[in-house]
């Protein structure tokens, strides 16, 4: 049985002949791809702009604009879309000029089922390698900025930890000596304050800077979460949040550094709570789905809007006026230390969740 995508390559054929236009796509669609259907290249032009197709076929003579026009054309307005030229009458001179001009490849008609298919398999094939190529390129760029930027961030906070630790001294030295009700203690409150902000940027650029190597055992995931609920419960009571749990009872034990898995479970759940401001409810849900242990940690505050979405895990990204903008970038590197993942779902309901492997590599 042959395996197709959810969502089938989508194919535009161009031909000015309507019978061999309709036998191309029957043939196409019969094999599980998304076919549309024109009969010259300015025709075709107008659709790509409107949708996104993967690969374009067309004809080289046609009227109002020929296959070799077209293909000029549509490569500098749709460069991701690949373009196959078909004739019956061929010829090395039109061949060349066409993969000159970035044709992913040239067949001559009349042509077999068989032979179409495996030009049309072949193209998709190289557009799909090439996208994950780009993804795996981008990733390793982003890791290797990361990595840089971790460096600089511990160098830098391991640079301000002794002046700072000497100016929190001093100020609490100085607010010993003046009364409540002089002046001159507001001013030293106000150092201090200031201060302590920045110990908790410190702390935040070292927790960034680090190699995370988590010490895995196998834990009771939904002990976990009632623990990390438990030491947040007074901040949630306070600030008038309802909590509802959503836990799988038979939930299987889970390989994770249980301090680390903590502390993000905390942040997020404190970052809720935040991000509310008030009465709310914060839903925590923990399954099993396929390979993976999920948790879930949504709350009923304000969306996070549209243009922020793709930002929130960049490092130093913040929207809050005292914030770092390390949090959700720390809480993705365990994550992902871990063999897991951290996204924000697309729900109606802020929510972000944790991805699990319920086995470790290799091991049970």
């Amino acid at each position: 049985m042959e395996l197709r995508p959810a969502i089938p390559p989508r194919i535009l054929v161009v031909d000015d002949e309507a019978g061999f236009r309709e036998l191309c796509g029957d043939l196409l669609a019969d094999s599980g791809y998304a076919v549309d259907a024109v009969d010259n290249g300015a025709a075709a032009m107008e659709l790509l702009a409107a949708h996104p197709f993967h690969l374009v076929l067309t004809d080289i003579n046609m009227p109002v604009m020929d296959g070799l026009t077209f293909l000029k054309t549509a490569k500098v307005k749709f460069p991701q879309v690949e373009i196959i030229l078909m004739t019956a009458f061929g010829g090395l001179q039109s061949a060349l000029e066409a993969l000159r001009h970035g044709a992913y490849d040239y067949i001559t008609k009349p042509f077999t089922r068989d032979a179409l298919l495996a030009t049309v398999g072949r193209c998709l094939e190289k557009q799909r390698l090439a996208m994950e190529l780009r993804r795996v390129q981008d990733q390793l760029i982003e890791k290797e900025k990361l990595a840089a930027l971790g460096s600089v961030s511990g160098w830098l906070a391991h640079r301000m930890r002794n002046p700072l630790n000497v100016i929190l001294m001093c100020a609490q030295y100085l607010k010993a000596r003046f009364s409540d009700q002089d002046e001159r203690r507001e001013v030293v409150m106000a150092i201090e304050d200031k201060g302590k902000a920045l110990e908790r940027m410190t702390h935040d650029f070292i927790r960034f800077s680090r190699t995370y190597e988590p010490r895995f055992r196998p834990e009771n995931l939904g002990a976990l979460v009632e623990e990390v609920l438990a030491a947040a419960d007074s901040g949630v009571r306070m600030s008038g949040v309802t909590v509802t749990r959503a836990l799988d009872a038979e939930l299987p034990p889970v390989p994770l550094d249980k301090e680390l898995v903590s502390e993000v479970l905390g942040y997020l759940i404190d970052n809720a709570v935040e991000a509310m401001g008030g009465p709310g409810t914060l839903t925590v849900r923990a399954r099993v789905e396929g390979e993976d242990a999920a948790i879930q940690v949504g709350n009923t505050g304000a969306p996070i809007p549209t243009d922020i979405r793709p930002r929130l895990f960049e490092p130093f990204f913040t929207t809050k006026e005292r914030g770092t903008g390390l949090g959700l970038a720390i809480s993705r590197r365990v994550v992902e230390s871990h063999g897991g993942t951290l996204v924000l779902l697309d729900l109606p309901e802020t929510t972000f969740e944790i991805r699990l492997p319920l086995r470790r590599e290799g091991r049970p």
